[in-house]
């Protein structure tokens, strides 16, 4: 997937990793390549006799293999290595001075986490291991609606009923599966009679492999993993701004919908 032209603007001007590096280099030099590893970035570690003199001279060899290789990444793995290293560092008590030179650009370290603070930024990336951020981040897109959620997900489970018991409000809610589980109807059945005020219809389709959120008919999340299994591996997930998409994927789930099992 790619940015909006907008975003990617955005992204490169306010891009966070200068301030991420700054902060690597507050560390022993003899960290500095296993935390750069974890990001899959390919670096040449190989020190020359001077180069190996010292802390100052071996960040001062590393600094510029690193920088180069990041600037050779595309945009979307730039924000992927930059969310990894910066996982990485605030685990190593850093996060308190990462978020002081971070804040200043829109972003800010969150449970962990590289998070914008600036709404024009609207791809997110989560490491592996991050179950209850990424929980916590798509029920907050469930809570920012106000009439009706859409749910496409084709291996859903009744874990998304965890989620839509914390949604307050009146609200229509469409589930759209593929392979939902024996029991799915049951507890769709139970939780419509605990949750009088929310209005459940789920049905089957096998149209889609993408997993999407849709709220009040108008903003649309697209995932990278099914909902039940989000923060389990590393996963992206990414507001659709493009209008012509957003419409174009609406006009598609309703489609979809007209044709769709319903699941009773």
């Amino acid at each position: 997937m790619s940015f909006p032209d907008y975003a990617e603007k955005t992204r490169h001007q306010l891009d966070p990793w200068r301030v991420i590096v700054a902060c690597l280099f507050e560390l022993d030099s003899h960290e500095t390549p296993g935390i750069i590893d974890m990001s899959g970035m390919a670096i040449d570690w190989r020190l020359t006799e001077r180069e190996d003199y010292s802390h100052k001279y071996r960040k001062a060899a590393y600094r510029p293999r690193i920088n180069a290789a990041y600037e050779a990444l595309n945009e979307d793995d730039k924000l992927r290595v930059a969310f990894i290293v910066c996982a990485e560092l605030a685990q190593r008590g850093l996060a308190e001075q990462l978020n002081a030179g971070l804040q200043r650009i829109c972003w800010s370290i969150d449970g962990g986490c590289l998070t914008p603070t600036t709404e024009t930024v609207r791809e997110l990336f989560f490491p592996q291991g991050t179950q209850h951020d990424a929980y916590v981040r798509i029920r907050e897109i469930f809570s920012d609606a106000t009439q009706s959620i859409r749910v496409i997900d084709p291996y859903m489970d009744g874990s998304i009923y965890t989620i839509l018991g914390r949604v307050h409000g009146l609200l229509k809610v469409e589930l759209l599966a593929a392979n939902p589980p024996p029991d799915f109807v049951y507890e769709t059945v139970k939780f419509q009679q605990q949750h009088r005020q929310v209005r459940i219809e789920a049905r089957r389709s096998r149209d889609f492999h993408d997993r999407f959120i849709v709220t009040d008919e108008d903003e649309c999340w697209h995932l990278g993993c099914s909902i039940k299994d989000a923060g389990n591996k590393a996963f992206m997930l990414s507001r659709i701004e493009d209008a012509r998409n957003a419409k174009a994927l609406l006009r598609t789930l309703r489609s979809t919908w007209v044709n769709a099992i319903p699941l009773r």
